[in-house]
């Protein structure tokens, strides 16, 4: 039976090197481990030396958060503004917590201040857009995230937000007709972004298929998937939609197809055990 395949690499953890993480990644490693004193002391010092700019005020935030010591944020902040009345990323932060403890309307202000400070702070306007999204003022919502979307198109949650509400707006297929758009432009990294947000759609597209028992439709979704992740050179997504078109051949009883696809998977990634699994099932 089919299922959503996941990227399995069957690496030791021991050939983990967190010295290759940026600091910001280190820190959102830290939350993972639930380290969040640890992730807070670096988020902290980040700000301090002036680095990573309003992701260190955003991962600060949320390591509080995890702490659920949010007002404790809001305290800190609150010195740091006194000696950085003009600080966007404070105010940014400001609004995070706010957001998170689901007070819109207060969120909702520090974005907009922080927004007048600096017109190009991505992650106010991603906020923004959540915030319109929710009170269902959805061409609002989209107007703010395609912003944020164009000050940063290597930032994937903005594609998936916006791609989110689509879907709200009972019209998720319109990621596809961006990325379609974005690649005939010619604008490689927005048609990348686009890409795999539209992959992700057509990959659920593609499940609700095999669940409806449609294996054929299932299979050329995967394979349409196949086709936009070429186009915009995402190898690694690449892994789990040949994965999931061994699945569906080997369940269709196309073994050669299927041996195909899973031989696909282990050129990307030959430590793939699942795909080396299957390979020797199938006769």
């Amino acid at each position: 039976m089919l299922y959503a395949p996941s990227l399995v690499y069957s690496q030791s953890l021991s050939h983990f090197d967190p010295s290759s993480l940026s600091p910001i990644q280190k820190g959102e490693f830290l939350l993972a481990q639930s380290l969040k004193d640890d992730a807070l002391q670096l988020y902290q010092s980040l700000i301090g030396e002036g680095k990573e700019g309003v992701y260190a005020f955003r991962g600060m935030v949320r390591a509080y958060k995890s702490m659920d010591k949010l007002e404790e944020a809001k305290v800190w902040i609150e010195k740091f503004l006194l000696n950085n009345p003009d600080s966007s990323q404070a105010l940014y932060a400001f609004g995070y917590t706010y957001y998170l403890q689901e007070d819109m309307k207060m969120a909702e202000q520090f974005f907009d201040r922080a927004l007048e400070l600096n017109a190009d702070n991505a992650l106010a306007l991603n906020n923004l857009g959540a915030i319109f999204s929710q009170q269902q003022s959805y061409s609002q919502a989209t107007e703010k995230v395609r912003e944020a979307i164009l000050i940063n198109p290597k930032e994937t949650m903005f594609f998936r937000n916006l791609e989110a509400i689509y879907k709200k707006m009972g019209d998720p297929g319109l990621i596809i007709a961006d990325y379609n758009f974005y690649l005939e432009q010619g604008a490689a990294d927005l048609a990348k972004g686009y890409g795999m947000a539209a992959g992700r759609n057509m990959r659920q597209t593609g499940f609700r298929f095999y669940h409806e028992g449609r294996l054929d439709d299932a299979i050329q979704k995967f394979l349409e998937i196949e086709k936009v992740y070429k186009s915009i050179k995402h190898q690694l997504g690449l892994v789990p939609v040949y994965f999931s078109l061994g699945l569906l051949y080997e369940e269709k009883g196309e073994n050669k197809n299927a041996k195909k696809y899973l031989n696909r998977v282990l050129v990307l990634n030959p430590l793939h055990i699942q795909a080396q699994e299957r390979l020797k099932n199938i006769q």
